[in-house]
């Protein structure tokens, strides 16, 4: 007959002092793992990895970054190097980690164009978040990626304009073959928004729900004669 013993082969629990010298060792042990790491160069930066860019060149955002090569990675301000990075007009949101060993990555996330606006003179790109990133002298000077951008035409554009966010909020959920025929939109408020085609004509949409539905109850009666194109009911559209 076995008899179970607790606490160890004798039964006994370890003294106290062994159990102080096994937690001053892992004390010891992991200050040393943590100076290491900060002091030495052996968790240095030797690599800074780019994610996300597809528009900006990786390199640019490098540049920006001004990542301290050599320095321990747990030394790098990531809060600062993010910061230099979002000075980029192209840049919405940016995050820095350390990647041990030795890696910094900068994970970018792009602004996206919705939308172009007559500010000043001079011809704005509008964000999905209705902010003016890029500013060109005239629309001549517009790069390719801008060109087909609808225009905004509201009182007050801007990221905390009401209306401004219906009009984006339209903007980008249009159909590819309607925001093709589309030059501009317009809303005086959030719920009376329209849509002014190439053609001449105007479509009335109304608010920024069911912008899908609209499309197909629009595209139905464009075959019609008639400037005015009223889906701000898509299922009972109108033309005058």
């Amino acid at each position: 007959m076995s008899r179970r013993r607790g606490r160890g082969e004798n039964g006994r629990r370890p003294s106290r002092a062994t159990v102080i010298v096994t937690a001053l060792l892992a004390v010891l042990l992991v200050g040393a793992a943590v100076a290491i790491a900060y002091y030495t160069p052996l968790m240095s930066v030797r690599n800074v990895d780019v994610v996300g860019a597809k528009v900006v060149d990786a390199n640019e955002i490098r540049r920006a970054a001004q990542a301290p090569t050599g320095t321990p990675l747990l030394q790098v301000d990531t809060v600062a190097v993010a910061d230099r990075v979002a000075v980029l007009p192209e840049i919405e949101e940016v995050t820095v980690e350390r990647s041990y060993p030795s890696t910094l990555t900068i994970d970018v996330t792009e602004r996206v164009p919705v939308v172009t606006l007559e500010q000043d003179g001079k011809i704005g790109v509008m964000d999905r978040l209705g902010m003016v990133y890029r500013s060109f002298p005239d629309r001549k000077s517009l790069p390719a990626p801008f060109v087909g951008l609808p225009t905004v035409v509201t009182g007050h554009p801007g990221p905390k304009d009401p209306t401004t966010k219906a009009v984006l909020a339209v903007a980008q959920e249009l159909p590819d073959w309607l925001r093709s025929r589309t030059t501009s939109i317009e809303a005086s408020s959030p719920a009376d928004i329209t849509v002014e085609l190439k053609s001449g004509r105007h479509a009335v949409w109304g608010d920024s729900s069911q912008t899908a539905e609209k499309a197909d109850a629009l595209r139905q009666i464009l075959k019609l004669k008639g400037d005015e194109l009223n889906v701000s009911s898509p299922d009972f559209p109108a033309i005058k």
